[in-house]
């Protein structure tokens, strides 16, 4: 009995069809890991007038740990776990401390020396998961816990006309907050459970900085200022990085 090659091929279509539909469902977890570019959002992420925080954080780099659990063939939950370090942008402490030269009616020049933004976040949520051919796009969000640490920031101001200099500082504070993550993935495989991932990530914090001081001190002088208020924090993280299904 002779089958048509045009029937054996359907067959051989269908069988690698239902092999790699049988191992897209035995397949429940996914391991990630991804780095990349972070770029601040908020509130510290932009400069305003009067508010020495606004502005001072700048770009940076992040790392990012993901494990996912597929519950369904769409649905699943995605546990994160990611490490930012941002630049610090001394102007706007700049600006500030040449409001308290002002007052001394002089003019200064100005050394500074910065240490980086850093901020941590450990977030759970639901996650969905859109096959397209070997291709996999992933999209989660997720709610959990922010932990920022703000820099220290040091100026020695030297005057034009001599004098004692002016030392202005701010020192670190670190804060926590509850907090939200929404993002996506792509995912190409590439050879076994190997595949290779980009994706992108927003994640933000309504976050309280309680009695910070910029201290501002020439001799005797003290013109130290305290800041308590809440601000928004966050930071997009895009990347690129490897992982493995399992």
């Amino acid at each position: 009995m002779k089958i048509p090659l045009n029937y054996l091929a359907s067959l051989i279509v269908l069988f690698l069809l239902i092999k790699t539909d049988s191992q897209a469902q035995n397949t429940r977890s996914f391991f990630s890991v991804t780095g990349g570019y972070s770029l601040p959002v908020g509130e510290l992420a932009r400069e305003k007038l009067d508010d020495p925080f606004a502005g001072l954080t700048s770009s940076g780099i992040f790392g990012q740990a993901n494990y996912d659990f597929r519950v369904a063939r769409w649905i699943g939950l995605r546990a994160s776990g990611s490490m930012n370090i941002n630049k610090t942008n001394s102007q706007p402490i700049l600006d500030k401390a040449n409001s308290y030269a002002q007052i001394l009616n002089e003019t200064f020049t100005w050394q500074s020396d910065v240490s980086n933004w850093k901020l941590n976040a450990l977030m759970v949520g639901p996650a969905l998961y859109i096959n397209i051919n070997r291709v996999q796009l992933e999209l989660h969000a997720q709610a959990g816990k922010v932990w920022a640490n703000s820099p220290t920031v040091d100026l020695v101001g030297t005057s034009e006309t001599g004098g004692e200099p002016i030392t202005v500082s701010l020192k670190k504070a670190s804060t926590s907050a509850f907090g939200l993550a929404g993002g996506a993935s792509l995912r190409v495989p590439l050879s076994g459970a190997l595949f290779f991932q980009v994706s992108g990530d927003v994640i933000g914090a309504e976050a309280e900085i309680k009695d910070v001081y910029i201290r501002a001190v020439r001799g005797s002088l003290d013109f130290s200022d305290k800041v308590s208020e809440k601000r928004f924090i966050g930071v997009v993280n895009v990347g690129a990085g490897f992982g493995f299904a399992f």
